[in-house]
């Protein structure tokens, strides 16, 4: 994976791209996409992916694999489900070779968390070396990973993601923006309007929903996946309001203070989706949907701030 920032520098130029434009293209200022170029900073399966959209050529080509045999284009799909059809191909692998998942973790040196990730789609595992010793240890060449996870791709309906909107673009006019974050399972950073920052995905029409102050998000993971109903499945798509209150009991995403982090460690974000209650006027208490996880209980001002959500789509809308 070293190579890869050449490789990708390489296809731009053949392709008549300049760096800035490629930037714009995928959403990265010229500042990053030469330090990707450089190989200063390191890639992941969201990244690779816009690239390989807007070079129009598969990710297994941006990928220094000089032995493997070349694949056929990318599927017009979005990063969320390339992530999680090469989790699928991880673990069926896996299992062929009758491992656990903690012995995978223990042969590529990562831990169990991080591993399970990986075969949720939850994380690219492009961010370290894990997909190369996952690939060593399995038995899998990279180009072949990649080639079976875009068959499953060909086998599903896809998002297609439109590329970032150029600066002039009327986002209200587009509809909501679906965000997701590079760094984290929610974004944990929010501009001006009070909208969390990160990469839109693609634009969601709802009628009687205002754009101008509402944005969604992918559900990530199977914290808010319970028994009964409503119940949350990993990247359903969840939407918010910037404006409405939120009440005792409602669903919401909750943005903590960095007070958090100093006091309860066990929280590995600082962003949450969860039902919000207020127990007493110096305690709020964030639950989730699975039975086996446990709440937490918070002083109030530990809350930064919290979205109400309005609506909950199963399937994609436009």
């Amino acid at each position: 994976m070293s190579n890869t920032g050449d490789i990708i520098r390489k296809l731009r130029e053949e392709s008549g791209v300049t760096a800035k434009e490629l930037a714009h293209r995928i959403g990265l200022s010229a500042s990053q996409m030469s330090r990707l170029e450089s190989g200063k900073r390191r890639i992941n399966s969201e990244v690779l992916t816009r690239i390989a959209r807007a070079l129009e050529v598969a990710p297994s080509q941006l990928i220094d694999d000089p032995d493997g045999d070349k694949v056929r284009p990318l599927s017009r799909s979005a990063a969320a489900p390339l992530r999680e059809s090469i989790g699928k191909v991880i673990r069926s692998a896996r299992r062929q070779k009758h491992l656990t998942v903690e012995d995978l973790a223990r042969k590529v040196g990562v831990s169990r968390a991080y591993a399970i990730s990986i075969e949720d789609g939850r994380r690219s595992g492009l961010e370290t070396d894990f997909m190369k010793k996952a690939c060593r240890v399995l038995g899998i060449a990279p180009l072949d990973l990649i080639s079976l996870a875009e068959e499953k791709l060909d086998n599903i309906h896809l998002i297609q993601q439109p590329m970032m909107p150029a600066p002039n673009t009327n986002e209200e006019a587009q509809g909501i923006p679906l965000i997701h974050s590079e760094e984290h399972a929610y974004p944990s950073e929010v501009d001006e309007r009070g909208i969390p920052r990160g990469i839109i995905e693609d634009w969601l029409k709802i009628p009687g929903v205002d754009p101008s102050t509402s944005f969604a998000l992918r559900v990530a993971g199977d914290a808010m996946d319970g028994s009964g109903s409503p119940s949350f499945k990993d990247q359903e798509i969840a939407v918010f309001n910037t404006l409405l209150t939120v009440n005792n009991g409602d669903f919401a995403l909750v943005e903590l203070s960095t007070d958090v982090k100093e006091n309860y460690p066990e929280l590995e974000f600082g962003t949450l989706f969860c039902q919000y209650f207020v127990d007493s006027q110096e305690h709020i208490r964030l639950q989730f949907l699975r039975s086996e996880l446990p709440p937490f209980i918070l002083p109030s001002g530990f809350v930064k701030r919290a979205w109400a959500m309005t609506h909950h789509l199963r399937e994609a809308t436009s």
